[in-house]
């Protein structure tokens, strides 16, 4: 009987030693987009919020999303964002537009400020595409500038990148979105300039 006893805490120990769990990686934004400072801006002597950024599919979470084709979606299992689309995309456009200083000051939805304006932002895309042999960073994000003092809009872009990846995983689709995030920013603080 004592063997059998040992034979299975044997068991035990060495077959947990066999399991072993793959670690999850947390990932973020971190463009560093390559423009200075505006100082002929529309907007250079008025204030900006900016408004929580949200998605034509409802609800946004922290993982990373793909898709095979436009039937077939799932999340990586290992990969997740720090936090969610929403929020990463939001203080990607804060620091961008606080950088560039086409507003002479920018704050979040968090802030009980008034501002003169609001820059609204919905999310069409957002995900790592891998269709007919290709792999992309698919970010789609549409921007809509209210003028606060007559809530009406003053102005509407669509921004649309597919930037390539490295690799076929997680970490190229983020260092892919990186990429995409750093000519949105520049493209968002030109379309905003003028």
């Amino acid at each position: 009987m004592n063997k059998i006893a040992v034979w299975i805490v044997v068991m035990i120990i060495f077959g947990g030693c066999g399991l072993k769990t793959a670690t999850v990686q947390t990932f973020t934004l971190d463009p560093r987009p390559q423009f200075g400072q505006i100082y002929h801006s529309n907007y250079y002597s008025k204030s900006v919020k900016i408004a929580y950024v949200t998605s034509i599919q409802g609800k946004t979470s922290s993982d990373i999303c793909y898709s095979y084709d436009n039937l077939k979606e799932g999340s990586y299992q290992n990969a997740h964002w720090n936090t969610t689309g929403s929020q990463l995309i939001g203080s990607g456009i804060v620091r961008a537009i606080d950088q560039s200083k086409v507003f002479r000051s920018v704050v979040d939805y968090n802030s009980i400020a008034n501002t003169d304006y609001l820059l609204e932002s919905q999310i069409y895309e957002f995900c790592h595409k891998m269709h007919n042999n290709l792999s992309v960073s698919a970010v789609t994000v549409r921007f809509d500038l209210i003028d606060m003092q007559t809530n009406r809009l003053v102005k509407s872009k669509k921004l649309s990148y597919n930037i390539p990846t490295g690799t076929v995983d997680a970490d190229g689709y983020v260092k892919a979105t990186n990429r995409a995030f750093e000519q949105m920013s520049g493209d968002l603080i030109a379309w905003l300039a003028h």
